[in-house]
């Protein structure tokens, strides 16, 4: 049977020093910061120590025989000093006036950078969706409160608009909305969120393992447009950040779980090091939860069948499983943009690949058909990657292709968060991102490329 762990934190100068003991050894750590870097020295450090799961983005991807795949890169690094962490979820339109690029901004004091190119090869920045001091009122913003990300622009009348996703000052992540008359704004925001969190289920939570479990929240909004006009919006439930706690507190009070869910005795270590960590990690900002949980969650995904079936067998945790669903959902727009109808669930993560969550989805109709392209299992690690599925209707059903259509490669690792615009020829180009080898996750850059598409009969195909 696995030895438990113990951990005490408490906050020193320059951030937090942890004790862990096993047993009869005791360490000490001092985090360098509240950076995700920190967390992963830290974890590495432990890893060292106690023999728990080493983090998976220093590991790569699993080798392979399969030539390099045609990525061209595009932008390689950031383009003004205020562009902090590079091109995550990369949204490209193209408009009478260019092409258009916005992106991901995670807590920067500036939000969403707007990029310009007459070629996808000269990238000129042109500013800011909300530069520092304009994040509209409804939204926590400055460095390790705010978060921005996901953000997209469709052309709709004479007007643009942005859905993005925002953290409300509950900490709850929202969708919202602005317009402008141009693509370089200035922005107008509707003042208010456009779509807010679903409540998540606890039944069968009690004590300290309940206490995490929150609304989640909704993230990665897309706007298409039909070509009968009618505005649809497509977006992902966020509780993939949801249930690593309560599954850590699960493991704390049922310890002899762990031996039942997890095949190897790192992962042991590591699900029982979370359960130290669990009840600390709840009083954390949101971002410094996920990064104290990502061991655990890593070590989840490489037993992601087990851990579900044993899961499923037990009462308490009914809400956790629920919780390792993302389902996407499709609503109409009305004509204003301001309110959207009824939801219809079009896709989830139901493949081995995707593990935990799908996300990022983005809809272009090609050949009278809608395809779906989407993101898979953990985003800073290289098991990311790019599914997409096909269908008749915008509401589905959509079938997925079995793959993921693109993966970590020992040039890039995690692609991920694609968008579709017409490429200089005009045939369709997917853009997504991607991090160097031997990095990934919050707040590390992510560079932007692409690649040309192909659609058939038999699916999708890139190159």
């Amino acid at each position: 049977m696995t030895i438990q762990f113990e951990a005490i934190a408490a906050a020193q100068a320059p951030h937090s020093q942890i004790i862990v003991r096993r047993g009869d050894a005791e360490r000490t750590y001092q985090l360098a910061s509240g950076d995700h870097s920190a967390y992963v020295d830290f974890f590495n450090r432990v890893a060292d120590d106690f023999a728990t799961r080493r983090p998976h983005v220093l590991s790569g991807p699993a080798p392979s025989d399969l030539p390099a795949p045609n990525w061209e890169p595009l932008l390689t690094e950031n383009a003004d000093p205020r562009i902090t962490c590079g091109y995550g979820d990369p949204a490209v339109l193209k408009t009478d006036q260019g092409y258009i690029l916005v992106a991901t901004s995670n807590d920067a004091p500036d939000a969403f950078p707007i990029l310009h190119s007459d070629d996808l090869k000269t990238w000129t920045h042109k500013g800011f969706v909300f530069a520092e001091g304009e994040a509209p009122d409804w939204t926590a913003h400055g460095r390790h409160v705010g978060d921005f990300w996901a953000p997209e622009m469709a052309r709709v009348g004479d007007e643009y608009w942005l859905v993005y996703t925002a953290r409300q000052k509950s900490n709850a992540l929202a969708i919202g909305l602005a317009k402008s008359d141009s693509p370089f704004g200035p922005w107008r925001d509707l003042g208010h969120p456009l779509v807010t969190a679903h409540a998540v289920n606890t039944t069968g939570l009690t004590g300290d393992a309940a206490q995490p479990v929150m609304s989640g929240g909704v993230i990665d909004s897309h706007i298409f447009i039909d070509d009968d006009g009618e505005r649809y919006l497509l977006w992902k439930r966020d509780t993939n950040g949801v249930w690593p706690r309560p599954l850590a507190g699960l493991f704390r009070q049922r310890p002899e779980l762990i031996d039942q869910v997890f095949a190897t005795e790192a992962d042991r270590r590591t699900a029982s090091l979370a359960a130290a960590l669990q009840l600390w990690a709840n009083s954390q900002r949101p971002m410094e939860r996920f990064f104290l949980m990502q061991p655990l969650i890593e070590a989840v995904l490489d037993n992601w069948q087990q851990v579900k079936a044993a899961l499923a067998d037990i009462p308490e945790a009914e809400a956790i499983l629920d919780a390792m669903s993302t389902p996407i959902y499709a609503q109409r727009l009305t004509e204003s943009g301001e309110r959207v109808g009824e939801e219809h669930l079009v896709l989830t993560n139901d493949l081995d690949w995707e593990g935990h969550l799908i996300e990022g989805p983005w809809v272009t109709k090609q050949q009278g058909r809608y395809w779906m392209f989407y993101a898979g299992n953990d985003f800073g690690t290289p098991a990311y990657g790019i599914g997409v599925a096909v269908a008749d209707h915008i509401f589905g059903p959509y079938v997925k292709q079995g793959d993921p259509l693109l993966k970590s490669t020992t040039t890039w690792w995690a692609p991920g968060h694609a968008s579709v615009a017409p490429g200089l020829d005009g045939a369709p180009q997917l853009f997504f991102h991607a991090f160097f080898p031997g990095t990934g996750g919050y707040n590390e850059f992510r560079a932007l490329l692409t690649t040309r598409l192909q659609f058939g009969p038999d699916g999708v195909t890139t190159g």
